[in-house]
């Protein structure tokens, strides 16, 4: 016998988990992990991840439920923020872009949330979110960009300045210097607030956490 528990063991977990809640996105995880998956979706599942998600979840609704366009998800990982973007009643989005440079990360997001894949609400694709051009994007010019991961950019006021005038956008970033991959830090929702330079603003806000604040702001280009 062995303390780990085994991806078969996880699997039924999941479901039964899924089957006690009613909660559909636990039933596509637990699919995923039934078809096998990398070690790493379990970081895009802490408590941590999802607390912020749900933040971004519930400002979302209450400042910008219905996206005029479709909703562009940047940096976008396994797809989860996708997941609960489009499995939360509050929110009309009629299409969503789920984006990352990670070549596998789209294969598992398609796999998550096939729900979508299969009504044509959600995609995947590989991508550098610093060279896209959303005036000529296939589907138009997005509602509302999303970007959770701005103190991974090396130049954020250079990437949005490259956005089109009165793009939508909803951007997160923190002060966790700590990360070496975090290049873009920023100290306080004041600076954040600087950095983005936003011509619109339309939430600002910040999320305390145990080792660093997440910062977030929902605005115009």
């Amino acid at each position: 016998m062995t303390d780990e528990i085994s991806r078969e063991a996880l699997h039924d977990i999941l479901r039964g988990v899924a089957a006690l809640t009613g909660d559909a996105i636990v039933a596509d995880l637990a699919r995923l992990v039934g078809k096998g998956v990398r070690a790493d979706i379990s970081i895009a599942f802490n408590p941590k991840q999802i607390a912020s998600k749900r933040w971004l979840v519930e400002t979302l609704a209450e400042v910008l439920p219905k996206p005029d366009g479709p909703v562009w998800v940047l940096g976008a990982w396994h797809g989860v923020l996708g997941a609960m973007l489009l499995a939360d009643e509050r929110l009309a989005i009629p299409r969503l872009v789920s984006l990352d440079i990670d070549p596998h990360c789209a294969p598992i997001a398609e796999i998550l949330n096939h729900r979508h894949v299969a009504s044509g609400r959600f995609r995947a694709l590989t991508a550098d979110m610093m060279s896209l051009d959303f005036d000529s994007v296939e589907g138009g010019r997005p509602g509302l960009v999303i970007n959770t991961s701005c103190e991974h950019l090396g130049d954020v006021p250079g990437w949005i300045a490259g956005l089109p005038a009165g793009l939508p956008l909803l951007l997160q970033s923190n002060d966790y210097v700590r990360e070496p991959d975090h290049r873009s830090c920023v100290p306080s929702l004041d600076a954040f607030k600087a950095q983005a330079g936003l011509s619109e603003l339309w939430f600002a806000g910040a999320l305390p956490t145990k080792n660093y604040t997440r910062f977030m702001l929902i605005g115009r280009r």
